[in-house]
């Protein structure tokens, strides 16, 4: 678990040096670890259903990352919509915490990679599966010698 949070922070880029509005972590440890817990459940509970994994056993580390990133994603933009302020005063307008448009654009853009790139991979290891319990192909003797 802990190079899978290392990986993902360092995808996300949250580190307290590149933090420049806030101090320390935007994403603490426990929704960090949290978030990948998530994506092991996506992953496990998305047909087809090929079989439990773990982290130790997950099959992309890319899939793993970019899946963790979105469930991260999902728990900032509701912190953010949540917590969004617009006020003013003498004729000043402020808003606090407006960057729930920004966090649902980026959840848009790695979702629909992720869920299409999940599900072709799904989809072949079912296909391999298949072929593995005596489901064959008539392709599979082209270039035999008899």
């Amino acid at each position: 678990m802990k190079k899978a949070r290392k990986y993902l922070r360092l995808f996300l880029m949250d580190t307290p040096e590149l933090n420049r509005l806030i101090r320390g972590y935007e994403i603490d440890e426990d929704r960090i670890e949290f978030a990948i817990i998530m994506c092991l459940s996506d992953w496990n509970s998305t047909t087809p259903l090929i079989g439990s994994v773990s982290l130790g056993n997950f099959p992309s580390l890319y899939l793993l990352i970019i899946g963790s990133a979105i469930q991260c994603l999902k728990m900032a933009g509701l912190y953010q919509s949540r917590n969004e302020l617009t006020y003013s005063s003498g004729g000043t307008s402020i808003v606090r915490s407006n960057k729930t448009p920004y966090y649902q654009s980026w959840l848009q853009n790695f979702s629909s990679e992720y869920e299409a790139k999940k599900l072709n991979f799904k989809i072949q290891k079912n296909i391999e599966n298949a072929y593995g319990f005596g489901f064959g192909s008539e392709y599979e003797m082209i270039g035999w010698d008899f």
